[in-house]
């Protein structure tokens, strides 16, 4: 997901990722080339905007500086100098590196000279393509110390990327003397992270053929040989793993063996010998307890918020079974210890509940489904209905083999193994089985492992695949899949990307990585090899319930848009739900806080293109993926209304979510006769969010998005202050741009001096309400400090009765001014094809009028004078010029001929409802 170079653009996307990778080599020549391939790495050479010849800025926002500064080096020479002022800043220097070899994997040693001076936050470090992040990430105050470390190139890389960062802080970073210098022979790189894994990397150059396994051996010298004293774990046939057992403070040396099928060792690594940092930093923010059955006993297992201490106490049920420290993260219970309880509980000293969980089996399928659900999806598909439409779409779809799948490498046939293992689950057929496999073995062929997203949107079909189709497997081929599987956590494991770890979890990252991995893990754990793997799921855990609590608002709104949080949520949901089945609790709240269903019931309309209401990044038209994970979140009393409004905008199209996850024996019931909640505007004060909806028939429905930026936090996001999305009468009214920020044509909202607002997140809601016995409301928001004006205030009243034979009525009164003057553009954007006039006087307003399909949005500027009207590039406009600028403008939309209105002063009329633009807050359209 690329990024822009630099704000102030409203627009702040994912920094480009940088993700650990590596291949197997064959034999080759060693190449001929420069030992050093770093351009001015020590900072000497100046040009003439300050900063070092041969880097660049890459990425800066907020108040930043990055220049080369004289005598700062710890030599005395120049050296890099980076700051920020505040903890939403970032800034990042790069420098494009050659690789030595593409046609094969290369591994290089990175070292750099660094300083803090009083940085506070996450802190300043360095990255590469490959590895991600190479720690040293330093925050406080420190001299001079020296950074090195070894990567690996992936075959077919044709340069790395060195970026200096410093983000999410406040003080400076120094870095001098970075040497990038090409290593041969066979080799394992370690990387201590503050958190208090260490990423490992290794390639053995030496090697003609593909080992079948590696062995992680660890000492406390680099002299030692390794043997069955020094082995950590065994991994499948992929170059990376973490050490997730490493203590605080230790020097370690490490080594790998490459192993042949037999278990004969075919090589062995140089040792890489590194320090753990002296204290390890413990970000987690979540209490995590589960309880898994193992054989006759009971395995609990917990990891609580950083900071706790002390004892807690562990109850089965009511039953007390023991107190705790509170590090102790576990205990196993003998056969009858539980009481065969169901739940348990795990208490602080004060008595409040930290965690709870309950007891979840081992024995496959494990995810998502439970024989009683098999049993209703078997009977549903006899019968005709959407359940039985969405099975043979499903058989369609596998039928069709790869060709049906229009997905990356990896990840399509990991959801041809998944779509293919649930109708063997439910079917019985072992010929999908086989099929499951075969598709999972050539998506651990076919998957590239260099990239943290790619990865990721995998992780949730190849657990599940193994999952459904564990059963219609010999003993052979399901190890053979516990590797590939394997494969994928542990690079989930290992990679890193700044979106994924900064300390704000509301990126999509967070949820493709962590929720794909969860997903992983809880479908392998205590398979084969894999132990529990308590540590790392617990650790998922909380990232995903940081995520959920970030990235969501109450009202479900998501600051990305709604094509990001259908990706978002059917790649993390998968994992969290998963959790649940496992009696995880720790997901259960942040899961079912945010109204994901009303969120998409007021956002999708009911027109044939399921056009939908636009917000962050998102697209007018498109899928509705997450629709069927939603069913899980959905409150009870709206699981009716949303089975509605799914039968309309997703039908048979569900895939394997909609099969298992539909709510077998609810009814349907018409939205406009539900509960008060999905009729009435859905209101998101702190976000700044708001979509209105006139009703739920069909393209004829009035659907309204404002919104106001009142938060920002890292990912996609949108200009947004003051802008308007509206559909209605199969028409897209108003539109926004989408990716495509460079074209103004395409917002829906006001300009300033012709550009969008400078800041986002700073906007603020002084009233909103919704209307009783409609969908519309009443909202009063503050944009001044998004677009640095003395004042810009919008006054705005969503009207979704029948008013005057219009559909529905907006009535908006949009007031600025600053000491400057300035030229103020009030723009809608229409979709493409709609015929746009203008200029017509009707009592004493200005008129303008967009038409198609028998379809109308007529608008009355009133006060019109010194107002001129236009339209550009298909987009309608208003523009004022000044120190102040009002605009007092009412929307009318229908079908067939346009109402006609009378107005006096700021107030218009159209039928027997009066807007008086000037209190618009005290506008009380009657009932229904």
């Amino acid at each position: 997901m690329p990024g822009p170079t630099a704000l102030p653009r409203p627009l702040r996307l994912a920094i480009a990722g940088a993700a650990l990778a590596g291949a197997l080599a064959l034999t080759v020549p060693a190449p001929a080339y420069a030992s050093e391939l770093v351009t001015n790495g020590g900072f000497e050479q100046v040009g003439a905007d300050g900063l070092p010849t041969g880097w660049k800025i890459v990425e800066a926002w907020g108040t930043y500086k990055a220049r080369v500064v004289d005598g700062a080096g710890p030599d005395g020479s120049r050296a890099l100098v980076m700051e920020t002022g505040d903890l939403a800043d970032n800034v990042t220097v790069g420098q494009d590196v050659p690789n030595a070899d593409p046609a094969r994997p290369q591994a290089y040693r990175v070292a750099f000279d660094q300083k803090a001076e009083d940085i506070t936050g996450y802190g300043g470090y360095l990255s590469t393509d490959y590895t991600g992040q190479i720690h040293a990430r330093t925050t406080g105050t420190t001299g001079w110390h020296r950074v090195s470390r070894l990567i690996i190139a992936p075959k077919g890389a044709t340069l790395q990327k060195l970026w200096p960062r410093l983000g999410f802080s406040t003080g400076r970073m120094l870095i001098d003397n970075v040497s990038v210098e090409p290593v041969e022979g066979d080799v394992v790189g370690a990387n201590p992270l503050p958190t208090g894994g260490v990423n490992l990397s290794w390639d053995f150059g030496s090697l003609t053929g593909a080992p079948a396994r590696y062995e992680i051996h660890r000492a406390s010298h680099p002299g030692f040989t390794p043997d069955r004293r020094t082995l950590l774990r065994t991994v499948p046939d992929v170059p990376f793993a973490e050490d997730g057992t490493a203590r605080p403070g230790q020097r370690y040396a490490y080594r790998i063996v490459a192993l042949a099928a037999d278990g004969g060792r075919l090589g062995t690594t140089a040792p890489e010998t590194v320090t753990t940092p002296v204290r390890f930093e413990d970000n987690q923010g979540t209490d995590v307890l589960s309880a898994t059955e193992t054989g006759r006993s009971t395995r609990l297992a917990w990891r609580l918020k950083a900071g706790t201490r002390g004892p807690v106490t562990l109850y089965a049920g009511h039953r007390r079974i023991g107190t705790y420290d509170a590090d102790d993260r576990g205990v196993t219970l003998p056969p009858g210890r539980d009481k065969d309880a169901p739940s348990f509980t795990l208490t602080a000293r004060d008595g409040r509940t930290l965690a709870t969980a309950r007891v979840a089996r081992l024995q496959h399928p494990r995810l998502w489904v439970d024989d009683a659900r098999l049993a209703t999806v078997r009977g549903a598909i006899q019968q005709p209905g959407t359940p039985k439409a969405t099975w043979e779409a499903l058989v369609s779809r596998v039928a069709h083999g790869l060709p049906a799948y229009n997905y990356a490498a990896g990840e399509a046939e990991a959801a041809w193994a998944r779509d293919a293992a649930l109708l063997y689950l439910v079917g019985g057929d072992p010929a999908y089985a086989q099929v499951a496999y075969d598709a999972l073995i050539q998506a651990g062929q076919r998957m590239p492992l260099t990239h943290p997203l790619n990865t990721g949107n995998a992780g949730p079909s190849l657990a599940s695949a193994y999952d459904w189709a564990y059963g219609g497997w010999t003993e052979e081929q399901r190890a053979k899949a516990r590797d590939v599987l394997g494969k994928a956590a542990a690079m989930l494991e290992t990679t890193w990307h700044p979106n994924m770890d900064y300390p704000d979890k509301a990126s999509n990252w967070v949820s493709v990585t962590r929720g794909g991995e969860l997903a992983l893990r809880l479908a392998l754990r205590g398979d084969g090899e894999y132990d529990l793997q308590e540590r790392r799921i617990a650790v998922l855990t909380d990232q995903m319930a940081r995520h959920l609590d970030a990235g969501f608002s109450d009202t479900g709104w998501y600051q990305e848009g709604y094509d990001y949080l259908d990706y978002d949520l059917s790649i993390g949901a998968p994992g969290v739900i998963a959790a649940l089945d496992a009696g995880i609790d720790a997901l259960k709240q942040p899961w079912h806080r945010p109204q994901l269903a009303n969120l998409l019931m007021h956002s999708v309309s009911a027109q044939p293109d399921r056009a939908r209401l636009q917000w962050g990044v998102g697209y007018p038209t498109g899928g509705t993926a997450v629709a069927a994970l939603a069913f899980t979140n959905v409150p009870e009393e709206q699981r009716a209304a949303f089975l509605w409004q799914y039968e309309k905008t997703v039908g048979g199209g569900g895939g394997v979510f909609g099969l298992l996850n539909y709510p077998y024996g609810v009814a349907p019931q018409d939205p406009d006769g539900g509960p008060a909640a999905v009729r009435e505007a859905l209101l998101d004060d702190h976000s700044g969010a708001y979509q209105f909806r006139s009703r739920y028939q069909d393209a004829d429905d009035v659907l309204v998005g404002l919104g106001n930026r009142n938060h920002h936090h890292a990912g996609w996001n949108l200009a947004e202050t003051f802008g308007i999305s509206l559909l209605g009468q199969d028409v897209t009214w108003a539109r926004q741009p989408a990716k495509d920020t460079a074209k103004t044509e395409l917002y829906s909202k006001p300009f300033v001096d012709g550009k969008v607002e400078p800041v986002v997140g700073e906007g603020r809601t002084l009233q909103s309400r919704a209307y009783p016995g409609q969908g519309g409301g009443f909202l009063s928001l503050d944009g001044s400090a998004n677009y640095k004006l003395a004042r810009a205030q919008r006054d705005v009243a969503v009207d979704l009765r029948p008013v005057g034979g219009a559909d529905a009525v907006i009535a908006v009164h949009d007031s600025f001014a600053d000491g400057a003057p300035h030229t103020y553009a009030w723009q809608l954007a229409p979709e493409a094809g709609t015929a746009i006039a203008f200029g017509e006087t009707e009592s004493g307003a200005r008129t303008f009028l967009f038409t198609k399909g028998g379809a109308y949005l007529k608008g009355w500027v009133l006060t019109p004078e010194g107002a001129e009207l236009s339209v550009d590039k298909g987009a309608f406009r208003v523009t004022r010029s000044g120190t102040e600028a009002d605009f007092r403008i009412v929307l009318a939309v229908g079908r067939g001929t346009p109402p006609s209105a009378t107005t006096s002063g700021g107030a218009l009329t159209l039928g027997d409802t009066t807007y008086d633009l000037d209190d618009l807050k005290g506008h009380a359209p009657a009932w229904r």
